[in-house]
């Protein structure tokens, strides 16, 4: 959802993230997930019943620097929105926490199995079901209006909040993404994404251009959504 233009977001909601200026933000029920959360135990994840789903814009004049590959520009600039992202959550938590309620903040980018390359928990997958927008065949998340240029986070709350739906939306006939990819990882369908193939890029362009980060942007850059 996007604070701009959506109002589907509850006032509760939509009052506990104003201080927080985040550019979409939704609430996902736990038990529509339907993925494990790494590194947790039920007892744990039992006492949360909802996933606040929130995202940072990637500003446009950054990623219009992207041509053929990251750059060490868009690395900084991609940093400091996890930075951003993460602080988010640490002070949703407190907030929460000081309202009276239980408030698990995640980090914005953390992988805890290395091999599959997955975090605790998928952001995307959250926000998916919070009514953000739909996972796209370049395997991101996909806002309807900022398009693939978001990155997201997650705080785990028991605050009682009504939860988003899946938007029930797609990419359609737009095939900007799979053009463009450099790995020819993105195929017709999500589910024909090519995962490995995307992450050898990733590590070539890490050890090529002097990154910190398994980071592209191609096709970041070029899913635009629909509006």
């Amino acid at each position: 959802m996007s604070r701009l233009e959506d109002k589907r977001a509850g006032t509760d909601l939509a009052g506990l993230m104003e201080p927080y200026a985040a550019d979409a933000y939704g609430v996902a029920d736990l038990s529509r997930y339907g993925k494990e959360v790494l590194g947790f135990d039920d007892p744990i994840l039992d006492q949360y019943r909802y996933g606040i789903a929130y995202g940072l814009v990637v500003t446009k004049s950054v990623l219009d620097t992207i041509t053929d590959g990251p750059t060490q520009f868009y690395q900084h600039h991609y940093r400091q929105i996890n930075y951003r992202l993460d602080m988010i959550a640490y002070l949703l938590s407190r907030d929460l926490e000081r309202q009276g309620f239980k408030a698990l903040p995640f980090a914005a980018s953390q992988l805890i199995d290395w091999q599959n390359q997955k975090a605790h928990i998928s952001h995307k997958r959250m926000a998916e079901i919070a009514g953000i927008g739909w996972i796209g065949r370049n395997n991101l998340m996909v806002h309807p209006t900022f398009g693939a240029h978001v990155r997201y986070n997650t705080v785990l709350t028991d605050m009682p909040l009504t939860p988003g739906s899946p938007l029930g939306m797609g990419c359609g006939t737009c095939f900007e993404c799979v053009s463009v990819c450099p790995a020819h990882a993105i195929k017709a369908t999500q589910e024909e994404f090519d995962h490995q193939g995307c992450f050898a890029m990733l590590k070539r362009f890490k050890n090529e251009r002097n990154l910190g980060h398994h980071i592209c942007g191609i096709c970041v850059k070029a899913c635009k959504g629909r509006t």
